[in-house]
């Protein structure tokens, strides 16, 4: 999390956030990094490949690869992410949630569930409707919730990538009632994270998996939604995301 946040703040406080191509040549050491190409020359990307080497340690290859990729989605997110700012350009309704989920870096921050609770799923549950439902369930809670908490200080900067903001663009909203629509579909995820946990239970008993990774993938589906909380009731007392204490963009260095 530290890692992330000295990313983000590096991305949203300065005119690196703001030029794709400066971006993604800011970020191709990571980019390697992520993907196993090559050992880190920056900071940043060596301080990345020991996050990775310790996550790794002990876990299944299949696990690593996946860790892999969503850490590389989320670093393609954050260069797509200023591209949409360098040409003022508002995010599709359709395109958005997705890599609102990218450059939040939810899915990479998902995996560590299974390393905490030390119970890496195998792919045939991982991968399973069920779970993916609740996974896309509890990761658009938290990219949302945050969105709710963090409009003011994006409208202020001029941050499009928000959806309150994308939906009040899109609907021609006013931000009151974008802001009541994005509650409201937070709401429904939740629901579906409920009913996609109980279809994972019935997948489980169906498979006949063994009593272990029924309570792994139970586990797991519980840590996702508590991670939910906890980042919920973390963004309340925060603040980071105080409208007031926006910082002014610096240069990049």
């Amino acid at each position: 999390m530290a890692w992330l946040f000295l990313l983000d703040d590096l991305i949203d406080e300065s005119d690196l956030g703001k030029d794709a191509d400066l971006l993604h040549e800011h970020l191709r050491d990571m980019l390697e990094v992520a993907i196993g190409k090559e050992a880190a020359d920056s900071p940043m990307g060596r301080a990345l490949e020991e996050i990775i080497t310790q996550a790794s340690h002990g876990m299944a290859n299949d696990w690593q690869l996946r860790f892999r990729r969503h850490v590389a989605d989320y670093l393609s997110a954050c260069v797509w992410q200023a591209a949409h700012r360098q040409h003022g350009q508002m995010p599709s309704q359709e395109a958005f949630p997705a890599k609102r989920r990218e450059f939040g870096a939810i899915l990479p921050s998902f995996d560590l569930v299974e390393r905490t609770e030390a119970s890496c799923l195998p792919p045939s549950l991982y991968y399973s409707r069920p779970y993916q439902d609740l996974l896309i369930a509890a990761a658009d809670v938290v990219c949302w919730t945050n969105d709710l908490m963090t409009v003011e200080k994006e409208a202020a900067q001029g941050d499009p990538h928000n959806l309150v903001l994308v939906t009040a663009h899109h609907r021609r909203l006013d931000r009151h009632a974008a802001t009541l629509a994005v509650a409201d579909a937070c709401e429904k995820r939740l629901l579906a994270h409920e009913r996609a946990h109980r279809d994972l239970t019935v997948l489980t008993q169906t498979l006949d998996a063994p009593p272990s990774a029924r309570r792994n993938a139970d586990r797991c589906a519980r840590a996702l939604i508590g991670w939910a909380r906890g980042h919920l009731e973390w963004g309340a007392a925060t603040p980071r995301y105080d409208a007031t204490t926006a910082a002014p963009r610096a240069e990049a260095s």
